[in-house]
């Protein structure tokens, strides 16, 4: 019997914290403060906020751009923001971004890039840049500036900012008590049974256990095809079994890209990724499509390179007829065009900004119920392009574009904590794009295996914890399959071993994050269970044994009670995507 809810994907957590700005002339009224080094810097008039801006000029290389020398703390979290807008482009798309130049006590320097814009032009207009960073240790003080377009290229900057976001956190209260209110409140809905039996049967002896079996939530992995459609043993068999057990959704993880997929014109090979994903299918595996172009140029088949701008538009409009008619009804998701805030081959190839727009309205009039998604990365595990990628789904949907979700690479870096504060205020920011979220690639890294598996805890707890988050989707878990190896894997070795960091996910999705529960019909023929949203199994016990329909009349009558149980009061509009099914 199927029964389920409704899943809400609108709601944001929201903290507030007063903190102390670190620049000095931070509104950039005039250069006060602020040095340019060996580029021309001059207020003017054409500001955002306030009454002036900072007009740089005279720019010889790509990172030169108002700066300013901070002195801040070491392992804080810093939030760094401002407003820059172009006044020449070349003709061509720039980028706009945030720097930080790191200056260690030894004489040592290191950059992290904050945040970043890309494809800007002048008539982009003002655009708002965000980013948040980790100070090292050891660190004497830190440069932050503008900088981003090609040599030559004029731009103003304004309303900039630098604060402190470490005490903040920490006055915000334990974040694990904080997912776990959330994903109560989110992912559980209550189930309302109403049993009655026969007179006869004695209520101290009939338990009722409601036993999840299977998340309706997705949980998936990126796997390897080939490995999906051979009959080898020993630690393939198991890296199977593994995806059959713990995972309900996977996507194919190069055999799809195009590169891969035709290397050679003309001759693309199919097979080994429609055979792997009909294999997932048969296990009860849903599966993302990943992807059908990619807007980075090194990702791009080397061949389809030197074709003309109208041999291009007829090459793509013909592989994307063949692939997605091949796997039309066996993907769910298609990511369309990979990675477009990181890259802009098509576009730029042919003249056309909107070219990826067309691309969407032809993969739905192909396949109209496969949902077409963005994805990229510098999203969410950093905000280097969270306001670009916001403002790119804005676009997408009020063009009426027919883009069904928004995809969040998730690549955290080595040893890098997935901070729950700063993950929510990215997934905050997104979720106002009114398009569902999924993590379409999860990754941690430490050669530490205990820290990795608390860097797997906080990233899956967070995630799982926020509303507008639709699906969870780990980019390989094998260390003999994964692209960043041991450091990342959850399960280690050729002898298939499992490890902390797998151990922990275990422990999460088949312990915490599924129901149990056993009633004893004396307690009350009248009772709730929350749970999980899932597949579930109820089982009807006389004096801890499950009977049969052919048991005693005793049992007799417990089965003739099952007949009404399979005919629950269930709360349906609390509970719809559940299922429950009966064993006697």
């Amino acid at each position: 019997m199927a029964i389920g809810c409704v899943v809400l994907i609108t709601g944001i957590l929201v903290t507030t914290t007063l903190s102390q700005e670190l620049l000095k002339n931070h509104d950039l009224e005039g250069t006060a403060n602020w040095d340019c080094y060996s580029i021309q810097c001059q207020a003017t008039s054409d500001h955002r906020s306030g009454t002036q801006a900072v007009k740089a000029t005279g720019r010889h290389n790509f990172y030169e751009g108002p700066s300013q020398n901070v002195w801040v703390k070491e392992h804080h979290t810093y939030t760094f923001e401002g407003w820059a807008k172009l006044l020449t482009d070349n003709g061509k798309g720039q980028s706009l971004e945030l720097e930080v130049e790191y200056s260690l006590k030894n004489g040592q320097k290191s950059y992290v890039n904050v945040a970043h814009h890309y494809n800007m032009r002048v008539n982009s207009g003002w655009v708002h840049l965000i980013g948040s960073f980790i100070t090292p240790g050891s660190l004497d003080h830190i440069r932050v500036y503008f900088q981003g377009p090609e040599p030559g290229v004029e731009f103003i900057a304004d309303g900039a900012s630098l604060t402190d976001q470490s005490s903040g956190h920490q006055s915000s209260g334990n974040w694990k008590a904080q997912t776990s209110e959330r994903i109560d409140r989110l992912r559980k809905s209550n189930i309302h049974f109403k049993v009655t039996t026969d007179h006869g049967v004695n209520p101290n002896s009939v338990t009722i256990e409601t036993v999840m079996y299977k998340h309706a939530f997705p949980f998936g992995t990126a796997v390897v095809a080939s490995i999906m459609n051979n009959n080898n043993g020993g630690s393939d068999q198991k890296y199977r079994q593994f995806i059959y057990d713990h995972f309900n959704w996977a996507v194919v993880e190069n055999a799809l890209k195009w590169r891969q997929l035709e290397y050679s014109e003309g001759h693309p090979t199919y097979d080994t990724a429609v055979n792997a994903i009909k294999t997932m299918r048969n296990h009860g595996i849903k599966v993302r499509g990943h992807n059908l172009i990619w807007a980075v140029e090194q990702f791009v088949p080397g061949w389809l390179k030197s074709k003309s701008p109208s041999d291009v538009r007829r090459i793509v409009d013909h592989h994307l007829h063949e692939i997605v008619g091949r796997l039309k009804g066996l993907v769910e998701h298609w990511d369309v065009n990979n990675e477009m805030l990181h890259g802009n081959w098509y576009a730029t190839k042919l003249n056309d900004p909107d070219y990826t727009k067309g691309v969407f309205q032809t993969v739905h009039s192909i396949d109209p119920n496969v949902k077409l998604f963005l994805n990229d990365y510098n999203v969410v595990a950093n905000g280097q392009s969270t306001d670009n990628y916001l403002a790119q789904a804005k676009d997408y949907k009020s063009s009426g574009t027919h883009v069904g979700g928004i995809g969040v690479q998730c690549h955290f870096g080595e040893n890098q904590y997935p901070d729950f504060y700063s993950i929510n205020s990215r997934l905050d920011k997104l979720a106002h794009a009114g398009l569902p979220i999924w993590v379409t690639e999860l990754d941690v890294q430490s050669n530490d295996v205990n820290k990795r598996a608390d860097f797997y805890d906080a990233a899956l707890r967070t995630f799982f914890s926020h509303s507008a988050v639709g699906g969870i989707m780990f980019w390989g878990f094998w260390s003999e399959h994964h692209w960043r190896g041991e450091s990342a894997a959850l399960v280690s070795g050729p002898e298939f071993k499992m490890n902390a960091a797998g151990q922990k996910f275990l422990d999460l999705i088949h312990t915490e994050w599924k129901t149990y529960n056993s009633h004893i019909l004396s307690k009350g023929s009248a009772f709730t269970v929350r749970g999980f949203r899932g597949d579930y199994v109820v089982r009807v016990k006389v004096n801890g044994d499950t009977p049969s329909t052919h048991s005693t009349s005793h049992s007799a009558k417990v089965t003739t009670m099952l007949i009404f149980m399979l005919m629950l009061k269930v709360d349906i509009k609390a509970f719809r995507d559940n299922k429950l099914t009966t064993e006697h």
